[in-house]
């Protein structure tokens, strides 16, 4: 990895730099990505950082920026179909496009993965790839992700079914 990256919560004053990140990735990110649009605008990016905080306060999605050492947003990564009673919960993760194949993803996936054991009290993390789509693969199993198997038509995109690789990272594979 090229630089450092951190994650944190997401600012209203991050709403250009995000939109500018997923501008550049627009073709890459729209084939895995359904939020990730042809006419994705900058009004998207605004109502999802708004959105943030009243969705984290529900439980319904812990969202966070992913950002490099100069402060520059390279990605955003989150915890989604939170399941708090079973400590479990699915993650996600996109990556700026100049900024794929430095471990940008898999970085933030770990950091990810450490603030919802230790903070989020979660003791299992499931991650969802497209048979088709090996990047997202890679980086579930450089984060530690184990595979537990391949679901039928999981997921939609681009208006099709996809199967699914299953991955999950538990609370005590981070301690290896």
């Amino acid at each position: 990895m090229k630089t450092p990256v951190r994650i944190r919560n997401y600012r209203p004053e991050d709403v250009e730099g995000i939109y500018s990140a997923v501008m550049a990735s627009r073709r890459e990110l729209s084939q895995w990505m359904p939020w990730c649009h042809e006419t994705y605008s900058r009004q998207d990016t605004s109502g999802w950082v708004s959105s943030r905080p009243s969705a984290w306060e529900r439980n319904e999605e812990w969202s966070f920026l992913i950002i490099d050492g100069d402060d520059t947003v390279v990605g955003g990564c989150g915890l989604h179909r939170l399941d708090l009673k079973n400590r479990v919960a699915e993650l996600g993760y996109w990556v700026r496009t100049p900024s794929t194949r430095q471990g940008v993803a898999t970085e933030a996936t770990r950091r990810l993965c450490q603030w919802a054991f230790q903070d989020g009290g979660l003791e299992r993390i499931e991650i969802l790839a497209s048979v088709d789509n090996r990047a997202s693969q890679r980086v579930a199993e450089k984060a530690g992700g184990v595979r537990e198997g391949v679901l039928r038509r999981r997921i939609r995109l681009g208006g099709r079914s996809h199967d699914c690789i299953l991955y999950s990272i538990l609370k005590e594979d981070l301690r290896h």
